[in-house]
């Protein structure tokens, strides 16, 4: 694959652009875990379930509340990003998308790693640096998806100019 490493830093998402889809993203999981926190009680409710009692006290232990907060996390950006190629909700309201270094679409791998890292505390706030860690760990980068994909239609075309140019 042909590495368009120059455009993916030309194009990168500014630090306040990151930080505002963090935020947009941080408040759908939370939404998330209210819901689902809300769910198991209205289920509790209605059935009386020793089941979801047993659910409704482990969920009372902080470690296992953490633990499955974290589930939460990891699951809305896998999937999200893996299904939508590169973007959350976050990412689609900032208009951004994750690539990898090298200006490809990032691997199921890839998404793997990038979203484990964001476990590790204070990594929301790593890419008020050079680099976020989840990023740096990943060999990913948040671009602006519009100017991105832009620049890359500029580049193929000028080599299909070529290539039709040095057939001749």
């Amino acid at each position: 694959m042909k590495s368009n490493y120059k455009i993916v830093e030309r194009h990168k998402a500014e630090k306040i652009l990151r930080f505002a889809t963090f935020l947009i993203d941080y408040i759908i999981i939370i939404s998330l875990n209210y819901f689902i926190g809300t769910l198991i009680g209205l289920l509790y409710y209605a059935t009386e379930s020793e089941f979801i009692y047993q659910i409704i006290l482990a969920l009372n232990d902080k470690l296992m509340a953490y633990a499955i907060s974290i589930v939460i996390l990891l699951t809305y950006y896998n999937a999200l990003e893996y299904f939508t190629k590169g973007r959350t909700i976050g990412k689609f309201v900032t208009g951004t998308m994750v690539v990898n270094e090298k200006g490809g679409l990032p691997t199921s791998n890839d998404f793997l790693k990038r979203n484990f890292s964001r476990i590790v505390p204070f990594d929301a706030f790593s890419f008020f640096g050079t680099n976020g860690w989840h990023d740096s760990w990943s060999d990913t980068k948040v671009v602006k998806r519009k100017a991105y994909l832009e620049a890359l239609e500029r580049e193929n075309s000028i080599e299909d100019i070529g290539q039709i140019a040095s057939e001749y």
